[in-house]
């Protein structure tokens, strides 16, 4: 379930996408690792009881507005690289290879997306259902938090090997054209929470 849950394309996604193109393979494994981190927490909160204020929509709204802003910054920088003179280029390409900076993207990513609760009560109940789980927390709850992690980790790092795999194929004018769609779809995501958020807020 943690492997399907990680397959729609996302922020998170593009963004560990984006830096295997451009080379930087063990940097995209650190959005990876700050993604996972923030999912499982998020799972933390929503098998252990703590959920209900996060699932308030005025809340989610706020998330959304904070992940807007942050993909408005990645999709900004991304179709800057994209136009940098090839020396620019690859200045700003070596910044994509700071792992700390590569660790808190993927964790602010994925904490700005509290509907990841949904998908952990989802699952829960599903192992529930079929006998698999307690209805209360037990050892088997923090065996699906780890497993269900883990699944979310093993797809993003798959995406992101096959991601740097492809890259060979690619020329360096192609991967900036690519570069340039990943930007310009983030702004496109950004205006889309935007929107949404203030629907709920004004309503």
């Amino acid at each position: 379930m943690g492997f399907m849950a990680a397959i729609p394309i996302g922020a998170t996604q593009l963004e560990i996408a984006r830096r295997s193109l451009n080379g930087h393979f063990s940097s995209a494994l650190m959005v990876v690792c700050g993604s996972v981190i923030s999912d499982v927490m998020y799972g933390v909160i929503a098998l252990f009881g703590l959920a209900p204020f996060l699932r308030d929509p005025t809340v989610i709204a706020i998330f959304w507005l904070l992940n807007a802003l942050i993909l408005i910054v990645l999709g900004i920088l991304a179709i800057r690289q994209s136009k940098s003179p090839p020396k620019k280029n690859e200045r700003s390409r070596s910044k994509l290879a700071k792992y700390d900076i590569a660790f808190l993207t993927g964790f602010l990513l994925a904490i700005t997306n509290p509907l990841m609760i949904v998908w952990w009560l989802f699952g829960s109940q599903l192992l529930i259902d079929v006998g698999l789980m307690a209805k209360h927390p037990t050892s088997e709850t923090y065996l699906l938090l780890f497993v269900g992690g883990l699944g979310i980790g093993s797809y993003l790092s798959l995406l992101a090997f096959v991601a740097l795999k492809v890259k060979r194929f690619f020329s360096q004018k192609a991967i900036q054209k690519i570069t340039l769609i990943f930007g310009v779809v983030l702004l496109g995501l950004a205006a889309y929470f935007t929107i949404r958020s203030a629907v709920v807020l004004m309503s």
